[in-house]
């Protein structure tokens, strides 16, 4: 492998040799890169603020400028590394402004496009870390129209750079809630990266095990961290040594197996540390109070969260935060803590921006309402919290039932119903016997039959998916265009729910909102006030305007 072969993307490699003038610049930016490669983030940043100062010249010049360019992008994914989500975004702006210039100037003779596209990612990136995720999707957007229409030029890297834009989307989407589709973006990004350099396919099956996690799915979850950790090992850089380390930590934690967990976590957080992660120090702090709290050392994962928040601050990501959050409440319940972990539970509301997120945390509260009624002293104090764990359970009820219609038809939407959702019916049907009310019990016995499942489909899904698992590294089957729905026949009825001809990748039709139920003729729809109050906390549409009677 040549010199130029083994350079990160950060380097330059432009289609033409640097002149006399900017030699010296173009090596300091590419020996920073190599820097910043291995994880020696501090003296890479050094090195790159030495490449952009011998820019700031009167008489720059189209190289001078792409030169900039580079430094100062490579400058912000070190800001970015060390948690200056601020001073990255500043640097990144700067930096795609020095590329505008240069294509304005010289067109792509230096393959200047190439660092524009992947700076606008990187740009996403940062805003996604900012929680700015309407904004980070539209940059990605973007950096795609310029990727698929560059200007006539032949854009360098373009399969890298095509698996970044799935890879940013993917990330995007699955903090935003919406896991059909960021399940489709992974396995799109997949696709290209088993062909591109497999290490890169690390990146997908991360996000894949963390999608498989959020619905319910833990083998496969524990299958996609597996080949995560063997892709990463492959990447040779410092960052994705740490990942390696970090997911199998998190597999160990999956499978029960505590001390090595606790072990994992500790050097994937000192690798982080080294290197000058501080997203990645958070995760893997987090992860060691997970374990922590599962291995029954609640006090212990208390502790290592406080700690956390403390050094995190108020600038750190929001994800990070958010999760740290939602453990303290987990760790702080365990204690019998209850206005602590209350007041944890409601920081991390504070910071959720979906609906999946805010109905995960409201469950756990409602759960931790449901064990303080227990451990009341007066009938008053016992009958005021098991409402407020009602009114908290039911609203997630709703919500994580209507959530599923996310899903394409299959294995994932089912498994969501039976994993994710039914904690939240199980216990709002344990709060109603509970509360003696007839009425309610009901009333929720009527929303779970005003739903459809397609049990079959979700079967023969899962045995796709275990036969599948086998590969070491799977390529996906590219995705079918879906059928037009045809006419009238856009809205099907199915038992009492809708199906509404769809746009998704995976399936040409989709769960529409089902109707509201009447319970007996006359009455008022079945919860309806429940619903009401759903849609108003959780800004989703649980119920169509159409009503049906139960009877």
């Amino acid at each position: 492998m040549s010199d130029e072969e083994a350079r990160p993307p950060s380097a330059i490699r432009g289609r033409l040799p640097a002149t006399a003038r900017w030699k010296a610049g173009r090596d300091i930016n590419n020996a920073a890169a190599m820097l910043l490669h291995e994880g020696r983030v501090n003296e890479g940043a050094v090195k790159l603020r030495e490449a952009v100062a011998l820019t700031r010249v009167d008489d720059i010049d189209g190289e001078g400028l792409d030169l900039r360019a580079r430094a100062l992008l490579n400058l912000a994914s070190a800001h970015e590394f060390g948690g200056d989500l601020d001073g990255a975004l500043r640097l990144t702006d700067e930096g795609l402004d020095a590329a505008a210039q240069t294509i304005a100037l010289i067109g792509d003779e230096r393959a200047t496009r190439t660092v524009q596209i992947n700076g606008m990612l990187s740009r996403a990136q940062t805003l996604t870390l900012m929680d700015r995720l309407d904004d980070a999707l539209d940059g990605i957007a973007d950096a795609e129209a310029l990727l698929d229409d560059p200007a006539g030029d032949e854009v360098d890297q373009r399969d890298l750079l095509a698996f970044a834009v799935h890879n940013a989307r993917t990330a995007a989407l699955i903090m935003t809630g919406r896991l059909q589709e960021a399940e489709d973006e992974a396995k799109r990004g997949l696709a290209i990266a088993v062909t591109v350099g497999p290490e890169l396919s690390g990146h997908a099956y991360a996000n894949l095990g963390v999608i498989a996690q959020r619905t319910g799915d833990d083998a496969a979850a524990r299958e996609y961290l597996q080949l995560a950790q063997h892709a990463q090992q492959l990447g040779g850089d410092a960052t994705g040594r740490q990942l390696a380390v970090e997911n199998l930590a998190r597999e160990a934690m999956q499978a029960g197996r505590h001390r090595e967990a606790e072990d994992g976590f500790r050097k994937a957080a000192e690798l982080a540390g080294r290197i000058g992660l501080k997203t990645r120090l958070a995760a893997s702090r987090t992860g060691l109070a997970a374990v922590q709290l599962q291995a029954g050392r609640a006090g212990a994962a208390a502790k290592t969260l406080r700690v956390l928040l403390t050094d995190l601050g108020q600038d750190a990501a929001v994800h990070e935060r958010l999760e740290a959050q939602a453990f303290l409440g987990d760790a702080e319940s365990a204690r019998h803590r209850y206005p602590a972990a209350d007041e944890a539970y409601r920081a991390a509301l504070d910071l959720t921006r979906s609906a999946s997120e805010r109905a995960r945390v409201n469950l756990r509260r409602a759960e931790m309402h449901a064990e303080w009624a227990a451990m009341s002293f007066t009938p008053r104090s016992r009958m005021q919290r098991l409402e407020k764990a009602r009114d908290l359970a039911i609203p997630v009820l709703l919500v994580t039932e209507a959530l599923r219609d996310g899903f394409a038809p299959g294995g994932t939407r089912e498994r969501w119903s039976l994993q994710v959702a039914a904690p939240a019916r199980e216990l709002a049907f344990r709060l109603a016997r509970t509360l003696g009310d007839a009425a309610l019990l009901f009333e929720l016995v009527e929303n779970a039959a005003a739903a459809v499942t397609l049990q079959a489909v979700a079967e023969s899904a899962d045995t796709a998916l275990s036969a599948g698992a086998l590969l070491p590294f799977p390529i996906p089957e590219p995705p079918s265009a879906p059928d037009a729905p045809s006419g009238d026949l856009d809205e099907l009825p199915a038992a009492a729910a809708g199906l509404t001809g769809g746009a998704s990748a995976t399936a040409s039709v989709r769960f529409a909102p089902p109707p509201r139920v009447v319970a007996m003729p006359g009455a008022a729809p079945v919860l309806d006030a429940w619903i009401d109050a759903a849609e108003a906390e959780y800004g989703l549409t649980l119920r169509s305007a159409t009503m049906v009677a139960a009877w």
